[in-house]
C-alpha cells in the first residue's frame, strides 16, 4: 500500500545533537567527533549509501569522516545548526534500482542544485511477518551552508529556513515518487497534501522510530505502537460506518 511521509529536522548542538553522531546513525559507519569521541553504529539495514556534492566542492569532501569535520568545523558557535535531516519514506511497491532513483533526482534537483551537500542512507525496514508492510525509507543529511572549491560558504543558507520551502519539498518529494510510479506503469499516486485537505475523514498514522518498531518486531508493545494500533482501529471503525451509511443510502434509493 502506498504511503507519503516527509519530515524535516534539524541538528543542532544547542539541543546536545551531533553531525558525527547523526551521520554514524544513519550510514553504520564509525566516525570520530572533533573532540575525539568515538561514534558506533553497527546496521545491517542500510541498502544504499551516497555522498552527494557539487562538482566544484572540495574532492576531499567525498570521505565521510572528512565531510562531517568540515561540516563542524565551519561552525564556530556552541548552539549552531549543523544540518538539516530529511526522512522520507519510499514506495515498497518498486525495487530498490527505483528507489535509489527517487533519492537521486530529488537529492540533485532540490539541494546539489543549490551548492549544498547532502549524505544519503536507504534503511531497508523489513517486515519479517509481511513483506507488504516493509517500510522502506530515506535519511537524508544537508549541510546549512553552501560549497565551493574552497571549502564551506562563511554565510549560512538563511534563505532554507524560510517555512515555504518546507511545503515545497514536501510537494516535489511526492512529484518524484509520482514520476517513479507512473514510468514503471503502476496506477499508484500519493500525495503531500493533509488528509484533511484531501476531504478524508481518517487520522493520519503516526511513523514509530526505529527503537520502537524494533521492540514491535520483537512481540514488544511500546506505547508509541499502541497509540499507532489505537488510530488504525479507529480508521476502521469509521471505514465500517462510512461504507454502512453509503449502503444503506443505496438501499433506500432502490427501493424507493
Amino acid at each position: 500500500m502506498s504511503n507519503y511521509h516527509l519530515e524535516i529536522k534539524i541538528i543542532s548542538r544547542g539541543k546536545g545533537q551531533s553531525i558525527a553522531h547523526s551521520m554514524s546513525y544513519i550510514t553504520g559507519r564509525n566516525l570520530s567527533e572533533c573532540n575525539g569521541k568515538m561514534y558506533h553504529h553497527q546496521r545491517n539495514d542500510v541498502l544504499y549509501c551516497k555522498i552527494f556534492q557539487p562538482s566544484n566542492a572540495p574532492p576531499e569532501y567525498s570521505d565521510l569522516q572528512t565531510l562531517c569535520d568540515a561540516i563542524n568545523n565551519a561552525e564556530k558557535r556552541r548552539d549552531s545548526r549543523t544540518a538539516r535531516q530529511f526522512i522520507g519514506s519510499l514506495p515498497n511497491e518498486l525495487p530498490l534500482i527505483e528507489n535509489v532513483k527517487i533519492v537521486h533526482k530529488f537529492v540533485e534537483h532540490n539541494l546539489v542544485s543549490k551548492g549544498l551537500c547532502a549524505v544519503v542512507a536507504i534503511h531497508e525496514g523489513r517486515n519479517p511477518d509481511d513483506p507488504s508492510k516493509n517500510n522502506p525509507h530515506v535519511h537524508i543529511i544537508v549541510s546549512t551552508r553552501t560549497v565551493g572549491p574552497d571549502g564551506f560558504s562563511e554565510k549560512k543558507a538563511y534563505e532554507y529556513n524560510r517555512k515555504n520551502w518546507i511545503w515545497i519539498w514536501r510537494k516535489r518529494w511526492a512529484d518524484v515518487q509520482n514520476h517513479a510510479y507512473e514510468r514503471n506503469g503502476l496506477d499508484i499516486r500519493v500525495t503531500h497534501e493533509s488528509l484533511k485537505d484531501q476531504g478524508v475523514d481518517r487520522a493520519p498514522i503516526p511513523h514509530l522510530s526505529r527503537a520502537d518498531w524494533e521492540k514491535e518486531q520483537r512481540g514488544e508493545h511500546t506505547l508509541a505502537g499502541d497509540k499507532r494500533r489505537e488510530i488504525e482501529d479507529r480508521n476502521k471503525e469509521r471505514m465500517c460506518y462510512h461504507q454502512s451509511t453509503r449502503e444503506r443510502k443505496r438501499t433506500w434509493t432502490l427501493t424507493r
